[in-house]
C-alpha cells in the first residue's frame, strides 16, 4: 500500500511539473469608465484640465504582465493602456502599450509593467483621440466595466520571420513570457482579403517548422500564425504569402527515370 501511494505521489508531482502552468492573477483593480463620443467617433482630449471619465490612472503594485479582463463590451469602445504621458495629438491606438483583441494585429494585448509604473487605462472609440480641432463632444456616453489584471506569466509573443518551405512554414519563435509555447494556430486570407478563423494544429506542434494541413500544391496562399501557451494565444504574426510545393527530394523520387528505379 505504501509503495502504491508513493508511486501515485511521483505521478502527481510529475504531472504538475510537466503541465504548462496557467498564469496566476496577482493584482486586480475593478474599473467603471464612461467614454463619451460624438458623430464620427471623435472625442476631445487635452493633457490638462480634462474631467472626462474615459480613463483612469493605474499604478502597477508589483512586477507583472497586465491586461484587461471581463471587459463589458465586445469591441467598441476599445480598451487601451498607454503611458501616463500620452500625446493628445496622436491617436491612442498608435501609443498603445496594450489594446483590445479587436484591433490592429501588431499591437500587444498585454504589457509587462514594473512595480510603480504609472499608466492610463482607457475606454475609447476608434478614430478618436487625434488632432481633433472642431470635433465637439455631443454629451452621449457609454458605461463600460472591466478588471485590470496582473499575472505572473503572460500570453506568448507572436512568431516572426515566417518562411514557406514546400508545405511547411518555418519561423523564429516569439518569447513565451513565462509559460512554455505548446502549439501554433493558423488562419488564411480569402479572395476578399479577409482573414478567416484560426485553427490549432492537431496534433499539437510547438517547434519550427510546422506542416500546415490542407494546402493545395502550386496555389498561392496568404496566412498568419499565432503561438499558444497556457495563458492563451499571441497576437497574429506578420502575413506570409507563399506557394506550397513539393520538396525537391520528393519531386526527384516522383519524376526519376525508370533506369534509376532499377538501379
Amino acid at each position: 500500500m505504501y509503495e502504491r501511494l508513493k508511486l501515485w505521489s511521483i505521478v502527481f508531482i510529475w504531472a504538475l511539473s510537466a503541465a504548462p502552468l496557467r498564469a496566476a492573477e496577482i493584482s486586480t483593480a475593478n474599473l467603471t469608465l464612461q467614454p463619451a463620443f460624438a458623430p464620427g467617433y471623435c472625442v476631445k482630449v487635452s493633457r490638462n484640465g480634462y474631467s472626462g471619465t474615459d480613463r483612469r490612472l493605474f499604478i502597477a503594485p508589483q512586477d507583472a504582465y497586465y491586461r484587461i479582463k471581463d471587459y463589458s463590451n465586445a469591441n467598441a469602445p476599445f480598451w487601451i493602456i498607454t503611458e501616463e504621458a500620452f500625446d493628445p495629438n496622436v491617436p491612442l491606438g498608435y501609443q498603445a502599450l496594450a489594446v483590445s483583441d479587436y484591433w490592429d494585429y501588431a499591437t500587444p494585448r498585454q504589457v509587462f509593467l514594473s512595480a510603480g509604473t504609472r499608466v492610463y487605462i482607457w475606454s475609447a472609440y476608434y478614430g478618436g483621440y487625434g488632432s481633433l480641432t472642431g470635433c465637439e463632444n455631443d454629451g452621449a456616453t457609454k458605461t463600460v466595466t472591466m478588471r485590470v489584471v496582473g499575472e505572473d506569466s503572460g500570453i506568448p509573443s507572436p512568431p516572426t520571420a515566417l518562411n514557406g518551405v514546400d508545405t511547411r512554414v518555418s519561423f523564429t519563435p516569439g518569447a513565451d513570457n513565462g509559460s512554455p509555447i505548446t502549439n501554433y494556430e493558423y488562419a488564411f486570407y480569402d479572395e476578399e482579403e479577409e482573414l478567416g478563423s484560426f485553427t490549432a494544429l492537431s496534433p499539437a506542434d510547438p517547434s519550427s517548422p510546422i506542416r500546415i494541413p490542407g494546402l493545395a500544391l502550386d496555389v498561392e496562399v496568404t496566412m498568419r500564425l499565432r503561438a499558444i501557451n497556457a495563458n492563451g494565444s499571441s497576437t497574429e504574426s506578420e502575413a506570409l504569402t507563399f506557394t506550397p510545393q513539393l520538396s525537391d527530394t520528393i519531386k526527384w523520387w516522383l519524376t526519376r527515370p525508370e533506369d534509376d528505379e532499377e538501379e
